[in-house]
């Protein structure tokens, strides 16, 4: 097949965001004998990595494109834009045209992958005959409801909620415009159908997936474990990674603390916010790193891996990469949701408020058995459920699926 991908983020290097499900796809699909045109944005500091995705890819066209921060915009788009104001920052006249370029030079294109929200909006513009996919990942209002329904100051809060309203509408209308919806979970599945009123038959659930050769099973090699050691990952300037952290920092920490003085809380990611920088100067056990260029590095050597979400949607990377590696997790219910085979004291401990969180991270710094146990399972997991390929598969499906329409 010949795969038209269009990608608001370049997909390389793949350690953040939705750049590591499209490098990961781009590889397998290559990998199964399709060719891939890959469309996307860049930044300037990623043009040095273009011939990698070159190296793999039938053909890249790249848009240059700085995401306006301008708060008046935001403020503008939030009061005035009918459409969630991500879709206006997103939107780009030469991008369109060179959609559109690339539609007319490849008469043989089989499927058009649109990769997330934010550039779903241009198949609206397009007028073929060609099956169009959305890789839409999260349900992205539920996102927004749930950064609304945690969020303390009034003007934030009251943008939220804005955003959600929209992003209802949006979501509505996307069913109409592609072939098939594919989300990362059954409850971003759910939710989309009830509260955005998408029919069931236009979303396929397709979990993301893992790179298990590069995410390897620690404890098949000689290692470094730091005692007392907790790690947070991820991109930090985003919310919900935010609330999880502070929300740790507030309710948790001090309990683990308290029983546990020399406890070390890694938090690992770009662009960490004032607001967390500044508990490291109260805390000299508290360290956060920013970007790092390999995080393995922080899975191998923490001892437990948490993810004490209470806001986001979707499903975290940051888990399964930690149960491909044999890190074992402490997390919430909401952490949970993406990943339906989890399972508390199986592969996974799962808890439901500060008590208890604490009270099973201090279990497994205790139990080397259970400790041993979840690592062993949780990288079975991966391996039975989460690979690329097994991933990459089920969108092949999809695309024969529509392809047959």
């Amino acid at each position: 097949m010949n795969i038209l991908l269009v990608c608001s983020s370049f997909p390389y290097p793949p350690h953040e965001g939705i750049k590591m499900p499209v490098y990961n796809l781009i590889r397998s699909f290559t990998k199964n004998g399709h060719s891939v045109i890959l469309l996307s944005f860049i930044r300037k500091d990623e043009k040095k990595y273009l011939s990698t995705i070159k190296s793999i890819c039938k053909e890249v066209v790249v848009v240059e494109h700085t995401i306006s921060k301008d708060i008046i915009k935001r403020v503008f788009y939030t009061l005035f834009g009918k459409k969630p104001f991500n879709i206006y920052q997103f939107y780009s006249e030469k991008f369109l045209e060179e959609l559109k370029r690339i539609i007319n030079f490849y008469e043989n294109i089989d499927v058009i992958f649109f990769d997330f929200f934010t550039v779903a909006e241009y198949a609206s513009f397009l007028n073929i005959k060609t099956p169009i996919l959305l890789h839409y990942y999260d349900a992205m209002s539920m996102l927004f409801y749930r950064n609304f329904v945690v969020e303390n100051n009034i003007l934030k809060k009251y943008y939220w909620y804005k955003q959600y309203k929209k992003l209802l509408n949006f979501e509505n209308r996307l069913q109409f415009i592609f072939d098939k919806i594919v989300v990362v979970s059954s409850k971003d599945k759910n939710w989309l159908c009830e509260k955005s009123k998408i029919e069931p038959t236009k979303i396929k659930v397709i979990p993301n997936g893992v790179d298990i050769e590069y995410f390897y099973y620690k404890f098949n090699t000689s290692f470094e474990e730091q005692p007392y050691s907790l790690l947070f990952r991820g991109i930090m300037s985003f919310k919900p990674n935010i609330d999880a952290c502070i929300y740790f920092l507030k309710k948790i920490y001090p309990i683990i603390k308290k029983e546990i003085p020399e406890v070390k809380f890694y938090i690992v990611g770009p662009n960490p916010p004032k607001n967390l920088i500044r508990y490291t100067k109260k805390d000299k056990n508290i360290i956060i790193t920013g970007y790092v260029e390999d995080v393995r590095e922080y899975i191998v050597k923490c001892k437990i891996n948490i993810c004490p979400m209470i806001s986001g949607s979707g499903i975290k990377n940051k888990i399964l990469e930690a149960l491909a590696m044999g890190t074992p997790s402490v997390i919430t219910p909401i952490a949970s949701e993406g990943i339906p085979e989890l399972k508390d004291k199986e592969n996974i401990l799962i808890a439901s408020n500060p008590q208890e969180f604490a009270t099973k991270i201090k279990l497994l710094f205790e139990d080397e058995q259970l400790y041993r146990k979840i690592s062993l399972n949780g990288r079975k997991l991966i391996e039975e459920n989460y690979t690329w390929q097994k991933v990459a598969g089920e969108f092949e499906k999809v695309f024969k699926e529509i392809s047959s329409k």
